[in-house]
Order: structure tokens, then C-alpha cells, then sequence
């Protein structure tokens, strides 16, 4: 990095030019641009079609990268035959598609909600044309829904959670998670196979820090996983508003240095960039007071689908209880130079060594967060 370029985004950074951006009505530039996120306030009510509405609701699902590999046939009638798209994938972070396959999980519970919530049953027949074999994920189907009506069916009291909940990567108040707050998500998750943990005895936290600081510290500094995520930066409005997936990054600040030249994706990669993004978990670590996981014995596709059934279902009870959470992957994930933090968390967690983490993410109270980006419905659809 230039020292030009080190020199003025020291600079764009202090009080002095924040302030007068104040003046001059820069606090509003570069805000998310509203159609991104319409996706929050429910289904357009021009939509007819019981299967879209689910749709509608089921496409807030979260999802890592935020990615949205989710395609939808509906030609077939009052039946969805959902899909993965092959160019959603990560293959350097998430070889094994294992956490692809949990964010499947947590779209088809919400789904099965939404349809429930309009007096349908949603039959669920998972990979119908045969399972994934290795290297083969969304070469098949992954599920075929079918709605039936269904007067006897009742709605799931999760369901009223569903445009509350979010994903917040921000600071955390220091109040830790209570047991009797842990007992209800545990409650709610209620998915046989998935076990809930949760801690916020103060010297786990210590090295639960640490770990997720040098699990994250590792895909930054390991060029094809931190390629990943740079490669889904939407950097501004302008560009969340056209592909509305990934990872946003707008504001003033971002809208200044990405406006003259002086961030992109190119530069996220010099040592400036680096350190930046290694500096972005710190604040997130520091008042976490609770953490929470999910563990299963087996580690087959249906067995991840649970896993992300049981991870909305918590999260959605977490939204209803003032609760936010998010996940911290980077440890979980399945390639050569995680390995030993891969291995790490299960020791600090007490996993039997067959046994996986299908998920550990942190859980607290926070500030609203800025809603992320969903696409267009009509963009997963095939009619």
C-alpha cells in the first residue's frame, strides 16, 4: 500500500472530517438502498400463489456468505423442487458444502413455517432424484415440496419472529445470556440429533475468543479463502442494489475511499487490507458474553438439514426473547490450514472426537443491525 494511501485513509478516519461530513449531510450518503432489503417487510401482496409466499418468507433464511443458492422450480403443480445453484458454492471455505447444505436446512424450516402459516402442510421429500454423492452438490434436487391444504395444521409460534430476526456482525452488550433464556432456545430448537450448548463462564469466553480470533485471523491471511469473501464484497449502494447477495460494505467511509481510488477488491489484499479486515472481529469478540454451538453425532446431508432447522429455530425464539446472534464459521471450516483450530474447538467444547460442530456463533444483546440484502424472489424461481 502507497503511503499516500495509508496517509489519507488515516485521515478520512478522524474526528475532524467525520464531523465535517456531518455538516455537509454526509451521514446519509451511501445509505443500503431500501429495494435491497424489501425482502423483510413480508411477500408483495400481488403474490397469489401459496408456494411463493413460502418462498417469500423461506428466501430470509440465513445463509453463509450470504450467498442465496437457492433455486425453485414451481412447474410442477402445488409442488416446489428446490435446488443449489453450482456457482453459489465454496468450494475453498466450505469444501464439503456442509454449511451450504445448513443454510438448505434453515430455508426449508421456514418454508414448512410459512406454509403452515396459510393452512398448507408441507410434505418434504428429501433429494427425490438420489443423494449428493462427493463433488456432486446440486447435481439433484435437494428437496420436492408439496402443499397441501390442511385444516388441523396450526401455525409454528416461531413464525412471528421471522422478519425480526437477523444476522448481526456489530458490538454485543457485556449482559450475558441467562439459563433461563438458554432454556427456551433449547426448547425451541427441539431437533432430535442436534444437541444446544451455550457458555458464559468467563474463562471459556477467554479462549473461545481467542480461537475465533485465530480461526478468523487464518482465512484472511490464506489468499483463496479470503477470496471468498472478497469476491461477494458489494461495495456501495449501487452495487448491493444489483446483486443484492454477500457481504455489503456502504456508508460515507466506504463511499469516499472506494470513490477515489482507494479501496476495492484489489487493494483488500495488500497488507493494509489485510489488517483492516483482521481488525473488523476485534470489537465483535471483545464484549461477547455468550457463546452457543450445535453438535450432532452423525454428519450426513440429513443431519446438516437438521442442523439448520435446529439454528433458525433457535434463532428465530432468540429474536422473540430481545436476542440477537452470529455465527463465527471460520473455525468450522474445512480446509488444510484450519485443521488444527478445527480440531481445537472440539477440545474446548468437550465434542466427542466422531462427534461435528455444525455451528457456533455468538449470542447476546445488540443494536439494530442494518438488514441484509435478499434477491428478488422472481430470481430463484423457474416457471
Amino acid at each position: 500500500m502507497t503511503q499516500s494511501r495509508r496517509t489519507f485513509v488515516k485521515i478520512l478516519g478522524g474526528t475532524a472530517v467525520i464531523g465535517a461530513a456531518s455538516v455537509i449531510g454526509l451521514r446519509q450518503c451511501d445509505p443500503m438502498p431500501p429495494e435491497a432489503v424489501v425482502a423483510w417487510t413480508g411477500p408483495d401482496g400481488s403474490i397469489t400463489d401459496p408456494r411463493e409466499k413460502c418462498l417469500a418468507f423461506a428466501l430470509l433464511a440465513p445463509n453463509p456468505h450470504n450467498k442465496q443458492p437457492w433455486i425453485a422450480d414451481l412447474r410442477q403443480a402445488d409442488a416446489i423442487t428446490l435446488s443449489v445453484d453450482r456457482t453459489r458454492l465454496l468450494p475453498h471455505t466450505d469444501p464439503p458444502s456442509r454449511q451450504i447444505t445448513i443454510g438448505c436446512g434453515a430455508f426449508l424450516e421456514l418454508l414448512r413455517m410459512a406454509a403452515a402459516a396459510q393452512g398448507f402442510r408441507a410434505g418434504i421429500t428429501y433429494f427425490p432424484d438420489g443423494p449428493w454423492a462427493d463433488g456432486q452438490v446440486g447435481d439433484a434436487p435437494l428437496a420436492r415440496i408439496v402443499l397441501s391444504k390442511d385444516e388441523s395444521i396450526s401455525p409454528d409460534p416461531l413464525f412471528v419472529h421471522v422478519l425480526q430476526r437477523q444476522t448481526n456482525r456489530g458490538a454485543y452488550s457485556e449482559v450475558p445470556l441467562s439459563a433461563d433464556q438458554a432454556g427456551k432456545i433449547g426448547a425451541a430448537i427441539n431437533e432430535p440429533g442436534v444437541e444446544f450448548g451455550w457458555t458464559a463462564e468467563a474463562s471459556r469466553l477467554v479462549s473461545l475468543r481467542a480461537l475465533a480470533k485465530r480461526g478468523w485471523d487464518i482465512e484472511v491471511n490464506t489468499d483463496r479463502a479470503f477470496r471468498e469473501s472478497v469476491d461477494v464484497f458489494r461495495i456501495t449502494g449501487p452495487e448491493i442494489l444489483k446483486h443484492r447477495d454477500g457481504i455489503s460494505l456502504h456508508g460515507p467511509f466506504i463511499w469516499w475511499v472506494s470513490t477515489l481510488g482507494f479501496f476495492s477488491r484489489e487493494t483488500a489484499f495488500d497488507e493494509f487490507g489485510r489488517g483492516q479486515a483482521r481488525a473488523q472481529i476485534d470489537p465483535q469478540l471483545a464484549g461477547t458474553a455468550s457463546f452457543a454451538w450445535l453438535i450432532t453425532q452423525n454428519n450426513d446431508r440429513l443431519t446438516q438439514l437438521a442442523a439448520g432447522r435446529a439454528y433458525v429455530r433457535g434463532a428465530l425464539m432468540a429474536a422473540g426473547l430481545g436476542l440477537t446472534q452470529g455465527p463465527l464459521s471460520q473455525v468450522l471450516q474445512e480446509f488444510v490450514e484450519m485443521a488444527e483450530p478445527y480440531q481445537e474447538i472440539k477440545t474446548l467444547l468437550n465434542v466427542p472426537p466422531a462427534s461435528t460442530v455444525q455451528m457456533f456463533y455468538r449470542i447476546g444483546t445488540a443494536a439494530r443491525a442494518t438488514l441484509a440484502p435478499r434477491r428478488a424472489l422472481s430470481d430463484l424461481l423457474r416457471t
